[in-house]
């Protein structure tokens, strides 16, 4: 029974985890939504999402990682996994990409700023709390101003307004969610390997049908990413959650979104096109880099 509750626990933290990634790494970045996304595109996107947000909560578990390097690291898992095997745009502009999107954008941003930061700050002074989701959404609307230089079919306020702040409601009820589970159990063997066992078997199917040198860098920087982690680590002793705050504090959290939104629209008519994207990935990228890094070696060192 203790098995089953602890293997229905990791899948409700994975489907969880999705939603948050699911705002993190795509909604923050469009802004506004694609054309031509239907309920069912967002709910196939959720669901490839929590299938590699399980593989990257199975590393974690598994190495017995906590706090920031957990979401660090298992976010880089997530953007290896999705970038490598989902969207294959990993390979693109080789080997940039191979940091910008899975270090950059998920490990860093998504793994970090959207869903470590907010839970902290949530469990910590009010007014450090909103001054934090400030910054994340002053961040998010300065990454957003570079649209006009791919896009010339922009909105006004009322778009950015609905969407943003509303499809972030789904980020509070996932940390609600992760409050609620407290504390997540290791899974039987078999339940930790499913999630992973899955991608392994997509990322064949891609190399079948794109036969590729570059494709292996997929499994060779997520094995580096889980060694790491485990040799950081105690091995699979848990993963603590937190304890559970009031529903208004993690509510807080859509103070982010209102701000991207409410300064990405001016900053488009004030300053036109504006490569921020370049700078965000420069920035980002470089720091991402080394703290992946640095955890590596510091793995290597670790007797």
């Amino acid at each position: 029974m203790a098995q089953r509750r602890a293997g229905l626990r990791y899948l409700g933290a994975a489907l969880a985890l999705g939603l948050i990634a699911l705002w993190g790494s795509e909604n923050l970045f469009w802004t506004v939504p694609l054309d031509g996304i239907a309920p069912l595109d967002w709910l196939l996107t959720w669901g490839a999402y929590s299938l590699v947000a399980a593989v990257a909560l199975s590393a974690v578990l598994w190495s017995g990682l906590s706090g920031w390097r957990a979401a660090f690291l298992g976010g880089a898992v997530l953007g290896f996994g999705l970038e490598g095997v989902v969207a294959t745009t990993m390979y693109d502009a080789f080997p940039f990409q191979l940091v910008w999107t899975p270090l950059a954008w998920h490990a860093l941003v998504t793994g970090l700023m959207v869903l470590a930061l907010p839970r902290r700050l949530a469990r910590g002074g009010v007014w450090r709390q909103v001054v934090g989701l400030l910054g994340l959404g002053l961040f998010g609307a300065v990454w957003g101003w570079f649209w006009p230089t791919e896009r010339s079919d922009l909105p006004g306020f009322g778009l950015p307004l609905v969407y943003l702040p509303g499809m972030a409601v789904s980020v509070v009820l996932a940390q609600l969610g992760l409050d609620r589970l407290g504390r997540l159990e290791v899974p039987r063997p078999w339940v930790l390997l499913l999630a992973p066992g899955v991608l392994a078997a997509l990322w064949l199917g891609r190399l079948a049908a794109m036969p590729s040198p570059l494709l292996l860098a997929c499994p060779a920087l997520i094995g580096v990413t889980v060694w790491a982690a485990r040799r950081l680590g105690p091995g699979p002793v848990g993963l603590e959650l937190g304890p559970a705050v009031p529903v208004w504090r993690h509510g807080l959290f859509l103070l982010a979104p209102l701000v991207t939104a409410l300064l990405v629209v001016p900053g488009w008519g004030m300053f036109g096109p504006v490569p921020s994207n370049i700078l965000v990935a420069v920035g980002a990228g470089g720091a991402a880099l080394v703290l992946w890094l640095r955890l590596v070696i510091g793995a290597l060192r670790r007797r």
